[in-house]
């Protein structure tokens, strides 16, 4: 018998739960202020972009499928970009799809984070640290 507080009908099961949450998860980032740049040029263009608007940038690279930390701040960074989407520009690149901008941007690790300004990497982070993240966004998007 399905449980009314369980969706699409998932009785039991933790991995049915976990498999869930990371598929709502994905979900929301795609449909959020978070957007995805799928190459280079599609990158390139909306850096130009907030560069002539000042505004900062943060990319978000990441590994869909194979990264648990990725997988774990994504949420939290889909939250700071509807926070701070009117001071800031969000964008993810899967680094599966998009290996020509984690070359250019020399990035071997994920996540990692990139804050740029006026067309200049103003700020780096390594690893899925909310607070710190949320430290970064604050400091440099005003």
């Amino acid at each position: 018998m399905a449980s009314a507080s369980r969706p699409f009908g998932v009785t039991s099961g933790h991995r049915s739960r976990r498999f869930l949450a990371t598929r709502t998860t994905l979900l929301n980032i795609r449909g959020g202020a978070v957007h995805e740049s799928q190459t280079i040029s599609d990158l390139e263009s909306r850096l130009q972009t907030a560069a002539l608007q000042n505004k900062l940038t943060v990319i978000d690279f990441t590994v869909n499928l194979r990264c648990g930390p990725c997988k774990q701040i994504a949420p939290i960074y889909k939250d700071l970009s509807d926070e701070y989407g009117s001071r800031a520009q969000f964008l993810k690149v899967d680094v599966d799809t998009n290996q020509a901008a984690a070359q250019k941007f020399k990035v071997s690790s994920m996540p990692t984070f990139l804050f740029i300004k006026g067309g200049e990497v103003v700020d780096q982070m390594v690893g899925a640290n909310p607070q710190r993240l949320r430290e970064l966004i604050d400091e440099l998007a005003f």
